[in-house]
Formats: C-alpha cells, sequence, structure tokens
C-alpha cells in the first residue's frame, strides 16, 4: 500500500484494521462489515477483536488489543456507548491512530449523554487518536477496498459524500447507482463531529485524487468558519455541493437591531457559502444531477452563455425563461453560426438561440450531432443544453432511428470534448437507458429527464465558471492582519461603556468610534439641559432634530424619543423638556431606571434618494458579517438586504448593493437621479472595519443612512459591545 500522506490516510486508506466487538451473529454490525471488507476487497489486515476469542468464518479472534500481532492504523468500535472512552483509551494505548465510533448515546442524549461525550474526547486526545462520529454510519472507500458502512451494490466513481444522515446517504448511493454512470469514491458519515470536523474531512477529499466533487449534507457545523476556509481553497479544485438540513429560523434571534432581525442564522451561513464557492442545493432531487455535471463537465468560460438545441419550441422557450430566472445568459450567435444551421435544417427551424430543428430530426435522428457541432463552435457559446426527446426517437417513431440516434450521441460527445465545452442532455426518456442515452452517459454527458433540474446543472457550470474568474476569497488571511494591526488599542468610547459596565454605546459614542474609522457625521451637540437645546438650535440654525441620547433604548422611536424639523429655539427647549418625559416614562414602564444622558441637537438633513442599511455582526458561527439594504423604519417588513462574511473588497459591496431590489433606485431608474454609490460603499467599508478592528464590538448598525446624489450621511448609529463586561 502507499505510503501516508495526509493526516486522515490512517482513516481513509488504513494498512490494517481492527474491529472491536466483532461477532459471529450475522444480524450485528460487528460481523456485516467483516463480510463488508471481503466483499469490497480490502487488502490490508483485519483483526477482529472480542474478549470471548474463538473465530469468525475461519478468522482468529483476539481477545484484547494488546493480542494484536502489530498496532492498527484504525479501529471500528462496534460497542455501547458506555464501553467507548475506555475502548478509545485502549485505542491510544495500543498506538492506534484512528477509531469510527457508530455508538449513539453522546451528546445528542442529554447531560448524561454529554459527560459521556466529554469523556469520549478526552480519552482520544490523551491517546492521540482521532475519532469519526459517534453516531456515524461508518466510512467507505471503494477505490481502496474500505467498507466499514455495509453498504452493498454501490458503483464505484467519483462522487466523495460528507453526511450527517445514513439514511441521506444511502439514498443517495443507490440513486447514483441505478440513475448515473458516475458513482461512489468516498462517504463518511459525519455523526456529531465530536473530534474530527467537516473541514478536516473536506481538506481530506480535496486531495483525494479519486474524488471529482464532494457532496456533503450538513445538519450542524461545529466550526461553520473553518469549514469556509476551507471550503474556499477545495472549491476551485474541484466542486462542492452542499444539500442543509434544519434551514428553517429558531425564532430566537436577538431583536435589539435590525441587522440581527433580518439576517437570520441560515442567511448569514448562506452568504459564506456563496462566498467560498460552494453550490447549495436545497432539493434532494437535484442533488445527483447537478453533482454529477460538475464532476464530469468543464465549467464554462467566463464571458460565453448557454446555447439550448430543442426539438421542440415550448420545451426550449421553457428552457430560456428558467435560465433567465437564474441570471445565466444565453449565448448570441454569429451570423455564420445562424448561416450554418439554417443550411443543415432547413426554412422552418429557428436558428436563433433557443435552436430549433423543427422535425428536422424526425427522419434523420444524426441532425442532431450535426446541429451540435454547428452551434458549439460558436464562440460565443460557452455550454449547450439538448432538450426534447432525444434517445427517444427509436422508441416515439421507429426503431430504425436509434442506430442513427446512437450515432449522434456519438458525434455530441466526440465534437464536446475536441472544443472542451460542457454539455447536458434532458431527454424525456432518460429513465429508458436507451442505446443513445447510454452512449452518452459512457462519454461522461448527464443525462436528465427533468428540464428544470438540466437548466439547474449548466447554470451552474456557468456559475462555476464565474467563480474561477474571480479573485479567490481568503477569509483568514485577512482577518488575522487586521487582528495583527489593531494591537491592544481600545477607542475611548468603548472605555467608557466599560467602566459603566454597559454593552450599549450611546449615539454619540457610536458616531465618535465610526467617525474615528473613516464615517462621515455631520455637525451636532448633546445638550443635558432645555437651555442647551435652546443654545444649539439658535447657533445651528433652524430647522433641527432632537433625539435622545440613552444606552438603554435601542429604538428611539418606540420610546418618542426623536423630534423632527423642529424650527425655533424656543420649540427646541420645549420638546426637550417632552423627550425627557417621554423616554423616562417608557423606562419607568420597563422597570428601568431614568437612563436619559441627554438629548442631541442636529440639523435637520434633507429628503433623501434612498435610505439605506447597513450593519455587522459577529456571527458565532461563520465570523463577522456585513449586511446592507433597504433601511429606514421598514427594514425588517421589507427585507431587502445582502449579507457577506468578512473580509470582502470594495468590489464585492459594490455586488452586494447590486442584489438588491431597491438597486434601481440608487442607479436612477425611471429617471431618478442617481444616488452616491461609492459613498455607500465607503460607509459600508467603515462600518467592516469598525468591527474587524475592535474586538470589543459585536454588533455595528447604522440606519438610516441617506444616500444623496454627491454624498451618504449616516443618521442614526448603534453599537453593541460583547459580554465580557467585567474586565
Amino acid at each position: 500500500m502507499a505510503a501516508l500522506s495526509h493526516p486522515l490516510d490512517p482513516i481513509f486508506r488504513p494498512r490494517s484494521l481492527t474491529v472491536i466487538g466483532a461477532s459471529a451473529d450475522p444480524r450485528k454490525r460487528g460481523n456485516q462489515v467483516l463480510r463488508a471488507l471481503v466483499e469490497s476487497g480490502y487488502q490490508g489486515a483485519v483483526y477482529p477483536v472480542n474478549p470471548k476469542g474463538g473465530e469468525i468464518d475461519g478468522a482468529e479472534v483476539f481477545r484484547s488489543l494488546e493480542d494484536l500481532p502489530e498496532a492498527p492504523d484504525l479501529a471500528l468500535i462496534c460497542l455501547p456507548a458506555g464501553a467507548v472512552p475506555d475502548s478509545v483509551a485502549a485505542c491510544g494505548a495500543r498506538g492506534i491512530r484512528g477509531a469510527v465510533v457508530l455508538a449513539v448515546g453522546f451528546g445528542e442524549s442529554g447531560a448524561e449523554g454529554a459527560a459521556l461525550a466529554d469523556q469520549l474526547l478526552q480519552a482520544a486526545r490523551a491517546g492521540g487518536v482521532r475519532v469519526v462520529g459517534p453516531n456515524t454510519s461508518g466510512i467507505l472507500n471503494l477505490p481502496f477496498g474500505l467498507n466499514l458502512i455495509g453498504a452493498r451494490g454501490v458503483r464505484a466513481g467519483g462522487l466523495s459524500l460528507m453526511v450527517q444522515s445514513g439514511n441521506v446517504a444511502l439514498a443517495f448511493m443507490n440513486e447514483v447507482t441505478a440513475r448515473s454512470q458516475n458513482g461512489v469514491a468516498i462517504c463518511v458519515g459525519v455523526g456529531n463531529e465530536l473530534d474530527l470536523g467537516f473541514h478536516e474531512y473536506l481538506d481530506f477529499l480535496g486531495q483525494d485524487e479519486s474524488t471529482q466533487a464532494v457532496v456533503a449534507y450538513v445538519e450542524g457545523f461545529k466550526d461553520a468558519r473553518a469549514f469556509l476556509s476551507v471550503a474556499a481553497r477545495v472549491a476551485r479544485v474541484k466542486p462542492v455541493l452542499l444539500l442543509k438540513g434544519a434551514r428553517s429560523e429558531s425564532g430566537q434571534e436577538a431583536a435589539r437591531s435590525h441587522t440581527g432581525a433580518v439576517a437570520g442564522d441560515y442567511d448569514r451561513l448562506r452568504a459564506g457559502l456563496r462566498q467560498a464557492g460552494v453550490v447549495e442545493i436545497t432539493r434532494s432531487d437535484e442533488l445527483l444531477h447537478v453533482a454529477e455535471t460538475l464532476a464530469t463537465q468543464p465549467s464554462v468560460r467566463d464571458g460565453a452563455g448557454v446555447a439550448i438545441l430543442s426539438d421542440g419550441g415550448g420545451q426550449g422557450t421553457l428552457a430560456s425563461d428558467s435560465f433567465s430566472d437564474i441570471r445565466v445568459p444565453l449565448a448570441t450567435l454569429a451570423d455564420e453560426t445562424r448561416a450554418g444551421l439554417r443550411a443543415l435544417l432547413g426554412r422552418a427551424a429557428a436558428v436563433t438561440n433557443p435552436v430549433d430543428l423543427a422535425g428536422a430530426a424526425d427522419a434523420d435522428p444524426e441532425k442532431f450531432g450535426q446541429a451540435l457541432a454547428v452551434l458549439a463552435a460558436d464562440p460565443a457559446v460557452g455550454a449547450v443544453l439538448v432538450v426534447g426527446l432525444f434517445g427517444g426517437y427509436g422508441i416515439r417513431f421507429a426503431s430504425t432511428l436509434a442506430e442513427g440516434e446512437a450515432a449522434a450521441a456519438a458525434a455530441m460527445v466526440q465534437c464536446m470534448r475536441r472544443l472542451h465545452k460542457p454539455l447536458v442532455v434532458h431527454s424525456m426518456y432518460a429513465t429508458h437507458r436507451s442505446e443513445p442515452l447510454v452512449v452518452l452517459g459512457d462519454g461522461g454527458v448527464p443525462v436528465v429527464e427533468s428540464l428544470d433540474i438540466a437548466v439547474r446543472c449548466v447554470g451552474e457550470l456557468w456559475h462555476r465558471g464565474a467563480l474561477l474568474a474571480r479573485q479567490p476569497w481568503a477569509p483568514d488571511a485577512e482577518v488575522a492582519a487586521s487582528e495583527s494591526e489593531r494591537g491592544d488599542h481600545t477607542h475611548a468610547s468603548v472605555r467608557s461603556a466599560r467602566a459603566d459596565r454597559r454593552e450599549t454605546l450611546t449615539e454619540p459614542e457610536a458616531a465618535a468610534l465610526l467617525s474615528d474609522g473613516g464615517m462621515s457625521y455631520p455637525p451636532a451637540t448633546v445638550c443635558v439641559t432645555a437651555e442647551e437645546a435652546r443654545a444649539a438650535c439658535s447657533e445651528m440654525g433652524a430647522p433641527v432634530a432632537l433625539k435622545v441620547v440613552s444606552s438603554k433604548i435601542p429604538h428611539k422611536t418606540d420610546a418618542g424619543g426623536i423630534e423632527l424639523n423642529v424650527t425655533s429655539p424656543d420649540d427646541a427647549a420645549r420638546l426637550f423638556e417632552a423627550i425627557v418625559a417621554r423616554c423616562g416614562r417608557y423606562l419607568g414602564a420597563q422597570g428601568l431606571e431614568t437612563g436619559v444622558e441627554g438629548v442631541l441637537v442636529a440639523p435637520m438633513l434633507g429628503a433623501p434618494l434612498v435610505e439605506v442599511l447597513v450593519g455587522a455582526r459577529r456571527d458565532p458561527e461563520v465570523g463577522p458579517v456585513l449586511t446592507v439594504g433597504a433601511g429606514g423604519v421598514w427594514v425588517e417588513v421589507l427585507k431587502d438586504v445582502a449579507h457577506r462574511v468578512l473580509p470582502i473588497t470594495d468590489a464585492d459591496m459594490h455586488e452586494m448593493l447590486s442584489e438588491l431590489r431597491m438597486y434601481g433606485l440608487l442607479t436612477g431608474a425611471r429617471g431618478r437621479e442617481r444616488a452616491h454609490v461609492d459613498s455607500i460603499v465607503a460607509a459600508m467599508r467603515a462600518v467592516a472595519d469598525c468591527l474587524l478592528a475592535h474586538e470589543d464590538v459585536a454588533e455595528v448598525e447604522v440606519n438610516p443612512l441617506f444616500a444623496y446624489a454627491d454624498r451618504a450621511v449616516p443618521v442614526d448609529a448603534r453599537v453593541f459591545l460583547t459580554s465580557d463586561v467585567g474586565r
């Protein structure tokens, strides 16, 4: 066997292994695995261990690990949960480097299980044993002959799985064997991630030569940030797909800021997955087809479009609509391409894109291959989707047509290989496995029965081409640089809040923090008496705005803490008293002591072109996240937002804005004046840098940010600190 080169080689490529809890009972896993290893062709030594000793199918059963003639690389532990910690400790003492723990009854089983999980982890770390699971379905490496799952009849291929559900893995393996020419390379049941996590498995699969694409079913990450970091690297080498379970919001999101309310846990994770280049799948029926397409087909060249070749106008039109829905452009065909198609297909054919054969293949299916050669040669075409009943002409019309279809299929495979362009075939006869479709499958061409899924497959090839054309996202390097640059500096606003044992900055404190980070604020004065408010208004000139200053009132409007368009110094003094009184009653109704620290007086701003929200917060799973969206009082109703996991570039921030439904308002739709987008991006940068530069800051929000034609002005800001108020 080859020398070990990756830290997880002892687990996925063990030179020898032991089955602890081996059994002669064919109903038990400790017996099933022994048979599966023989059937799968595993070449290493297998050492069954059971205190009773004896033999199983002629093989000696050892009474303990100490009796083994060598220290195996891997142990499969088929024991009840209570016996596992001691067994793992024994593995460490014997020099075994990896253990697969099947048992349930750990962290998923309440306080007692959690305590048992802690014992297991301590035993593993003390003995230098890496643990798969617990609560795992096992591992499978078909090219290596390793089968610790007991799966039977699974075709070997290039798709590798990381799953937190044995049934999801089984369903995928059954489907790929029944419906695809591809197969499975490696499968790992991740289980509870007590020790080894998704990111470590992904790192291994990224280097595994037999793996063409990685498919993950995830219900929860132990370390989502680490996964995103590894995925950002691996996804540029081979496709990574993820089907996420438990996507619905828990409803426990903190409501202290709008940013928290509109950026749910999964929204933030989804943003990070997209940045890392992970293909998110939300429908299980898409998983296999998209995976095999990305595994076998080249990505679409950046800047190229998609061509549709159909034998029916309706399905070609539906495919065109679907590509528009997923923002994948159709190629504009050259005049020479259209002329060549017209000469080949006749007057009835549609030779723009989509191209409709219009019956030209009914008597001669080889027209498919000939038309594809003309179409795919166009430089603007980066991929081709064949739509209709190809593969069914010999079934639908006459059996004599099958030979021509098979010839067309072979020509299509050869043509696209020569051009190094991807091909996906939608066929209404996909389940028939006719000879032409088998030829396509043997040539690595995905054949899909669902038109919508076929479009999704081609669309992901286009998106992958765009991914590979972009600069890689490298989260850890830039975040580490930001952390190393900030040193021990603590901003005065933060020091003041910490001294008062507060987690919330007042608006003036937040403005000072953001101003020092590059945010441009208009002049304002904090007043603590009505007379000061009168004087401030007189000096600034009416109209002015009055806003309560209180670390205990995050939403000023709810407390009656804002007065706008104050037109005279006398009104400023009178309304100062009204704000203080209203906010005092508001705090008292909540059982809080008086917390009004003053009233901020600022010049009234003119009506903006657009109100924007810019926020950033530290997500416990993925790390710092930036949010931008439609701002103002209706932000939680509109929920028109975009998210990115930090750090990101200014170009990424521009892209975030372009994703918003209100983007047309920023860019001057229907003759409106254009907002100064660069100033909005500058504000986004200031908010992002504030979070990254100050480790005490947990959350920042500027809402609203008034966007004008020549500038963007922050109107209100909130900053929340981390919970460590006692230091």
